[in-house]
């Protein structure tokens, strides 16, 4: 979408799976849904909303809105603008215009146009000044596909761009360790249990004499001296 910039992402997916590689495809707004109906993408970062209950969408970041502008412009003067400063000022709508052609055309002095502030900064050009409209509501970019089409490699792009490490899940951790097991031939360590000792015996105690003499003793019953 325009104003995404996924670069960062692509370079991590290049590190974590090198057998797959991912082409970044530009496609416009309108064109987002039916992008992934048609099969020409995988996934789309679209701006919300997306209604259609047939995709998975995971919110990832929020963009500020601005007003952009003709550099002559008396809102450069700010830094930044309500709604309430922008009343009586002609208000371009997109219509059939791409966000480029938009922006081409406020460069000229024809009116203003509110934008995400990604949108401004990547499309803007020289001829234009951008402010944060302080009290208008943010947009927010997505992954979206289609839940028909959902894989182990869409999972693998939702924790790349929501920041997880690789290898963050236990289930990922044991498989590296079997993958690891099974690279050195090696199999995995198990403890066995130690031989316990066996307890000692306590020494013969000395046994009385009965009916006899004891040592020092008296006769017993029925003996002799």
């Amino acid at each position: 979408m325009p104003g995404v910039t996924p670069a960062k992402w692509l370079r991590v997916w290049a590190e974590r799976v090198p057998d797959v590689p991912a082409e970044l495809v530009a496609v416009e707004e309108a064109d987002a849904v039916r992008a992934l109906r048609e099969g020409r993408v995988d996934a789309v970062l679209a701006r919300l909303p997306l209604a259609d209950d047939e995709l998975h969408v995971v919110q990832l970041y929020d963009e500020l809105p601005v007003v952009v502008a003709a550099k002559g412009h008396p809102i450069v003067a700010f830094e930044t603008v309500t709604r309430a400063d922008l009343e009586g000022e002609p208000v371009l709508e997109r219509g059939d215009l791409t966000l480029e052609q938009l922006l081409e055309t406020v460069a000229t002095g024809a009116g203003i146009a509110i934008v995400p502030m990604a949108v401004a900064r990547a499309l803007g050009g020289p001829e234009t000044r951008h402010r944060v409209v302080s009290d208008l509501p943010p947009t927010t970019i997505a992954l979206a596909w289609l839940r028909a089409a959902d894989s182990p490699l869409h999972q693998e792009l939702i924790g790349i761009v929501r920041g997880r490490r690789a290898g963050s899940s236990r289930g990922e951790r044991e498989h590296r360790v079997e993958a690891g097991n099974a690279a050195t031939g090696s199999k995995p360590r198990t403890s066995k249990p130690r031989p316990s000792k066996p307890k000692p015996t306590p020494p013969p105690g000395r046994a009385r004499r009965r009916g006899g003499h004891g040592r020092g003793g008296r006769p017993g019953p029925g003996g002799r001296r």
